[in-house]
């Protein structure tokens, strides 16, 4: 019950960090949803028939719990990518601690190899999206959510 409950909250947070919680938002490279999927993404996780064209036409299309199906199934996928780093769980890179709630967003923004990247860097390579944001910035961010 309790784990459940942190994870609400985290992709709640989450959501709210992306888009203010917005199910319908759009933002200026094309990414939309609560929780702001490309549309390769949709596509790498086989919701081929989900596009910015047909959401922006009917946004209808891709509901607010789709969304939230398409952001747990990426979250799993994000988890099975990242298995060969828990050895960093625990560890501190450039002042900020390894958690997997960490990860998991980090992995949200960036994807799981620019995430992979700053960890075998030691954070040297801190890879940030077109508004600024890094992997570092949501390794700090999201590092207190308890998903264990």
């Amino acid at each position: 019950m309790y784990h459940e409950s942190e994870f609400e909250r985290f992709i709640n947070d989450l959501g709210f960090r992306e888009s203010g919680n917005n199910w319908l938002s759009i933002n200026r490279i094309g990414c939309f949803g609560e929780w702001q999927f490309s549309e390769s993404t949709l596509r790498y996780l086989g919701f081929k028939k989900i596009t910015l064209r047909k959401f922006r036409a009917n946004p209808s299309i891709f509901p607010r719990e789709l969304q939230e199906k398409v952001l747990r199934a990426l979250i799993r996928v994000n988890r099975v990518l990242l298995l060969d780093y828990d050895h960093y769980l625990g560890d501190t890179i450039q002042g900020v601690r390894i958690t997997r709630s960490g990860m998991i967003a980090a992995s949200h923004l960036g994807g799981a190899g620019s995430l992979k990247k700053f960890l075998d860097s030691g954070g040297k390579i801190n890879r940030k999206d077109v508004l600024g944001t890094s992997i570092y910035d949501y390794m700090r961010i999201f590092c207190n959510y308890e998903l264990e």
